[in-house]
């Protein structure tokens, strides 16, 4: 077994792994949160909670984007990842508006008690969880390249941020500063509004067929430059469909060259790319004539001779 094939086994137990950690820590983080009194860390648990959700809609979108091309989605279902996660990230958004406005009602109000430390016990054992459930599922999304997946391991990354916050609160409220608790759940909820924001309109710009970014296609401009019977580039594009990549080229060659000698070039050209870059699904290639230097001396050259000749008649 060759490891694209054992990432891609991996692949399919991260969503699973990750549903079964969420919901554990979801219930648990809540549970202990109402005991303990933590304003702080039931938001984080709420944040565990939206991570369920999101893992849900992970393994909803990959079943869709598994199915591959068809008559009436020639291009396949990948889009449907980038739909998944951009959902995940408007629910998102209103929990961290609903958390934010909850922990300021709490601190105009006032705190007149400490959470329990058992709160703080909990906090920790949410940081270590989301580190390990981030770490695995980061490294599954970027060998597959699945923003579904990806979406999802920098939801458990937020959230373990989110925990550290909650440390903070939990431990300075103990020591007198009781506001420290709903600090933390305002805190919670801002870490969680820019992470959906941020990734959001990412996933969103994806949706819409945004290029990818200018180092990745410098990339591809470096492979091509491999080729010296290419004199030229007039355009390259390229969209991300889930995990997989689509690139369109025009590419000049030499007006010298026989159609079959540039339909030989343009087969090479692609087969090369997509052995250089393995999440590249298609490449499609189309070539126009340009002139080299040394032709276009030529052509000049002919036609002053001529005009002279016509002129000394």
């Amino acid at each position: 077994m060759d490891q694209r094939e054992k990432c891609f086994k991996c692949g399919q137990t991260v969503p699973w792994v990750c549903f079964a950690g969420n919901t554990t820590l979801a219930l648990f983080k809540v549970f202990v949160g109402i005991l303990s009194g933590s304003r702080g860390l039931i938001a984080d648990g709420l944040h565990s909670a939206s991570d369920v959700l999101a893992t849900i809609m992970v393994l909803i979108s990959l079943t869709i984007a598994g199915k591959g091309d068809d008559e009436t989605h020639p291009w396949g279902h990948g889009k449907i990842e980038f739909a998944g996660a951009l959902l995940v990230y408007v629910i998102l958004l209103s929990l961290s508006i609903f958390l934010f406005i909850d922990a300021v009602k709490a601190i105009m109000h006032g705190v007149t008690t400490p959470p329990h430390l058992i709160s703080f016990l909990a906090a920790v054992v949410s940081i270590v969880a989301n580190f390990i459930l981030s770490g695995y599922g980061f490294c599954a999304g970027k060998q597959l390249n699945s923003p579904a997946m990806i979406a999802n391991a920098n939801e458990n990354k937020a959230d373990m941020l989110s925990s550290f916050a909650v440390v903070v609160g939990i431990i300075g409220a103990n020591m007198g500063f009781l506001v420290m608790d709903s600090i933390a759940a305002v805190l919670v909820a801002l870490i969680i509004f820019r992470t959906a924001l941020t990734l959001g309109i990412q996933a969103f710009q994806n949706l819409i067929d945004v290029s990818l970014p200018g180092e990745k296609v410098g990339l591809i401009h470096k492979e091509l430059a491999k080729f010296p019977r290419i004199k030229g580039t007039r355009y390259a594009k390229t969209r991300r469909v889930g995990q997989s990549v689509w690139v369109e080229l025009e590419i000049y060659v030499d007006p010298r060259a026989r159609i079959e000698e540039a339909g030989v070039l343009v087969r090479e050209v692609r087969l090369a790319l997509m052995r250089r870059f393995e999440h590249i699904k298609e490449v499609s290639i189309t070539f126009s004539c340009r002139e080299v230097p040394v032709l276009k001396k030529r052509r000049r050259l002919f036609f002053q001779k001529e005009k002279q000749a016509v002129q000394a008649v």
